[in-house]
């Protein structure tokens, strides 16, 4: 794994030492022994070598030439602070001794700040610091749930022959935690809305409506089915581990089993009596917009949940949907005026980096060139 490195870094790595290096540092223990190999290799080329300016100069030209000319493979892995980005490696010494090749900006991105709102059921909304606790009301003053920083924990409410509801909203650039009345915990992740009972009726299924993102972990329970409802598309389950993403801008509906067992329903109504698509751990379930279809896959499931602990990781995954996920994750805008870029397939995977750090990894490695106007990031 050290020879890929290396060769990683003298950008000599093939599309095969890419995806086997970006698979390998996500496993436990080899971040840190990424990040040290990096950081030694790159003390000593610096104190040993003297880079040769036109030299590399010629070698960047030759290599953003043959970038343009192939489809795109790009790994950005969590050592930014040492320069390790998929570009030639003396190069960069060049760019750190000499300061040379720095993009001019307009303006300073600053990512807009929206509130974590939670609509009561009589059209009440109230909003959630994630840095504070407080109790969530009814309309009669009863106390229903508690927030404790950036989780909200329902505990039920006086018994009631009817569900009554909340939902829940989370803006772009942030994520929240809801513990449902039945021990149901859900992750949400930005942009997502979820509308849910604030207690569950005995003898009725679970039923929760779901635009965006967001990580299941269902507390079993034979008797009451757990419903997950995105449009077109209901997911029913007893108790498991799954992910959905239902974003309006995506074109497909995407649910990813982690643990147990899921069944999927086209268009879930009480009267379907169509048989549902059963998953298994480890696959991925894609509901097709354009003809309503179903297709399964077996998947990493790491690429699909890693947003739950603030990572971003794509593997093959067209440009339109990174830039799409950035937006989401840093509340920024991003316009792309090079179509071309959209289609190009890309791996990546990002951390601790900001959104700043990110744009120009992309800048440096790919030749990408972009500008901010009016806290708007443009690409040409």
């Amino acid at each position: 794994m050290k020879n890929r490195i290396l060769k990683y870094l003298t950008n000599e790595a093939t599309s095969e030492d890419l995806d086997l290096l970006s698979d390998w540092i996500l496993e436990e223990g080899n971040q840190q022994i990424f990040d040290d190999y990096i950081k030694i290799h790159f003390e000593t080329t610096m104190a040993m070598n003297q880079p040769d300016t036109n030299k590399i100069k010629n070698k960047l030209l030759q290599e953003i030439k043959r970038n343009k000319n192939r489809k795109a493979r790009f790994v950005v892995l969590n050592a930014m602070k040492y320069a390790a980005i998929a570009l030639v490696f003396l190069a960069l010494g060049y760019f750190y001794q000499n300061n040379a090749i720095v993009a001019e900006k307009e303006n300073v991105l600053k990512p807009a700040e929206e509130p974590i709102t939670i609509t009561l059921d009589n059209g009440t909304v109230e909003t959630l610091n994630p840095n504070e606790n407080k109790k969530v009301k009814d309309n009669k003053g009863n106390i229903i749930g508690s927030q404790d920083k950036s989780k909200l924990t329902y505990q039920g409410a006086p018994s009631s022959d009817k569900l009554v509801y909340n939902t829940l909203n989370v803006p772009y650039g942030k994520r929240f935690d809801v513990i449902l009345s039945d021990g149901t915990h859900v992750f949400l992740n930005s942009g997502t809305s979820l509308r849910y009972p604030v207690s569950f009726l005995e003898g009725k299924e679970r039923a929760v409506f779901l635009t965006g993102e967001a990580y299941f972990d269902v507390a079993k329970d034979e008797k009451h089915p757990f419903i997950v409802n995105t449009n077109d598309v209901g997911i029913k389950v007893l108790g498991t581990k799954f992910n959905v993403s239902h974003y309006p801008e995506d074109q497909n509906i995407n649910t990813v089993l982690i643990e147990g067992s899921v069944a999927l329903h086209k268009r879930i109504t009480a009267k379907e009596n169509a048989p549902p698509l059963i998953l298994k751990p480890g696959f991925k379930a894609e509901w097709h917009q354009h003809n309503n279809d179903i297709s399964i896959e077996n998947v990493d499931t790491r690429v699909y949940t890693a947003w739950v602990q603030g990572k971003l990781i794509f593997r093959n995954t067209p440009f339109r949907q990174i830039r799409q996920a950035l937006e989401r994750h840093y509340n920024v805008s991003i316009k792309n005026e090079n179509l071309d870029l959209d289609e190009q397939l890309f791996d990546a995977t990002f951390d601790i980096e900001t959104i700043e750090e990110i744009l120009e990894s992309f800048s440096k490695s790919y030749a990408i060139a972009y500008k901010i106007v009016d806290n708007e990031v443009i690409i040409e």
